[in-house]
């Protein structure tokens, strides 16, 4: 007898925000602020506009679901897209065509560009993961838009081989109606904050790390592996219980929301009443330090009577988009 159990239905809160700054040319320097960052308990500061009443912007699920998709990949697999890819863009949209700010290191003058600063926060045994895109035009030119869109990547290093990153595509992740006039003697700045929310330790492993500026990277099959608790084996992490890794896994689309499932399979035997099943997974990352997570559960098989169990189970990881 087969039977389909869910190991584990967590969601992760995915938001982003936006707004809009322009300021006479005069007033550059009063805009920009030197701000202090947090990454876990470091701080750094950055010269960035302020990031308070920021707007809520929409979910670009299908952007979303891409990135997933191929970041997943590349912790699983180890393989990838090698090729460099942009960190960000911002493409605006006007009456005279599309205005596209390319990523750059830096705020400068005479210039358009997006910049990157992130934040890791941990909280109540969570993570929160954040990453501020700040797009800016300091040039002479005039437009009026109505709409922002803004386009991102995630990446991963090779375990053995640190040399070796492997991106994403550079996919929409969020976009907003913006009607606004840019002129010849005004700056513009967006500030676009999106973050990962609320994230246990175990989940950490399947949460997509966006290219920043910061150099933090996440390094690919680093271990993810299920344990099941048979009643007669070392049932801890790296124990001696029947174990197996994580391989196939598919990604959809389901009420705004990205959904990531991993099917796990392990033969059961006979007379099984229930099961502990134990989810251990490790991330080591670059410039961040090392994190492990645990969580585990009791799965109770169907109604007896099969002379055999194979169980089923089925790690479900979904992205709430707000």
């Amino acid at each position: 007898m087969v039977q389909k159990l869910v190991l584990r239905n967590e969601v992760v809160k995915f938001k982003g925000r936006v707004k809009v700054i322009t300021v006479k040319k005069e007033d550059f320097f009063k805009v920009l602020k030197l701000t202090k960052l947090r990454i876990l308990d470091k701080e750094y500061e950055a010269l960035m506009p302020p990031v308070d009443s920021l707007e809520k912007n929409t979910i670009d699920v299908n952007g979303l679901a891409t990135l997933v998709q191929q970041y997943m990949t590349f912790m699983i697999y180890a393989s990838g897209n090698t090729n460099p890819i942009t960190p960000a863009k911002m493409v605006l949209t006007t009456s005279e065509g599309n205005i596209i700010l390319s990523y750059t290191g830096n705020i400068g003058l005479s210039s358009q560009g997006v910049t990157i600063f992130m934040q890791v926060l941990q909280g109540s045994n969570k993570y929160t993961f954040q990453y501020f895109y700040i797009g800016f035009d300091t040039t002479n030119s005039t437009y009026s838009t109505s709409q922002l869109e803004l386009y991102v990547s995630a990446y991963v290093t090779n375990q053995n081989n640190n040399s070796t990153t492997m991106y994403t595509d550079t996919v929409r992740i969020a976009y907003t109606s913006a009607s606004f006039n840019k002129s010849s003697d005004s700056y513009l700045f967006i500030v676009w904050l999106i973050e990962f929310q609320n994230i246990p330790p175990y989940l950490v492993y399947f949460t997509p790390i966006l290219q920043n500026n910061v150099g933090i990277v996440p390094q690919s099959n680093t271990g993810c592996t299920v344990y099941f608790d048979i009643g007669s084996c070392n049932f801890v992490c790296g124990g001696n219980c029947p174990s197996v890794g994580l391989s196939g896994f598919i990604t959809y689309i389901q009420n705004n929301s990205v959904v990531l499932e991993f099917p796990v399979t392990a033969p059961l035997g006979t007379g099984v009443q229930e099961i502990d099943v134990m989810l251990c997974n490790q991330v080591n990352f670059k410039n961040l330090p090392t994190i492990t997570g645990i969580t585990s559960t009791t799965l109770t098989p169907p109604v007896s009577g099969a002379t055999f169990y194979v169980l089923i189970a089925t790690i479900t990881v979904t992205y709430q988009g707000s």
